[in-house]
């Protein structure tokens, strides 16, 4: 065998070796899920629920002649329930640096959709005010309408997102169950 050959072989051994040493290392090192924001990612999850029951119940409004009060009354109950989802993320947020990559774009990403459906549920507010006589027609049924899917849309974000985590952590949880222990002698 040459010794340029011999090099080679030498040289890709070790490195293997190194990588298979490192390797448990290198998985420490990443960042785990932040139990603190499972938990409140589940609990935006629940509130996100309300909230889409609430603008489905809305909409539902929109085809029978129920009073502009209890279209009201309707709104004024999905806006407490969007105000504690808010608070939820913003708990998520002053949490985001402690979570794990996952958990950090999930903030990342519920954040705008909240937004969005903070603004459109504001706007569909200020049309009822200024047009309460008008509740059956096309325009308040299109701002019903659309709080229900921006609400749908952040619900399954969250749902999603928690969804993985809770995948996730059992297939850590497996991955623990089923590592070998060193064969004796190694």
């Amino acid at each position: 065998m040459s010794l340029t050959k011999f090099r080679k072989i030498a040289y890709t051994t070790f490195v293997a070796t190194l990588l298979l040493a490192l390797a448990p290392l290198l998985r420490a090192e990443s960042v785990d899920d932040s139990r603190e924001i499972t938990q409140l990612l589940s609990q935006a999850k629940a509130t996100a629920t309300l909230v889409t029951h609430d603008a489905e119940t809305l909409e539902s409004y929109t085809r029978s002649r129920i009073s502009w009060q209890t279209h009201a009354r309707q709104l004024e109950r999905m806006r407490g329930h969007t105000n504690e989802l808010i608070e939820d993320v913003r708990e998520l947020s002053a949490l985001r640096s402690q979570g794990s990559p996952w958990q950090q774009e999930a903030i990342d990403r519920i954040n705008p959709m909240l937004k969005d459906m903070a603004d459109h549920l504001t706007a569909t507010i200020e049309h009822l005010n200024d047009n309460r006589s008008s509740i059956h027609f096309q325009p308040y049924q299109d701002y019903a309408r659309g709080n229900r899917i921006f609400a749908d849309k952040t619900l399954v974000a969250i749902r999603d997102f928690v969804d993985y985590g809770e995948a996730r952590a059992a297939a850590d949880s497996l991955e623990q169950k089923l590592t070998l222990p060193a064969a004796s002698g190694e």
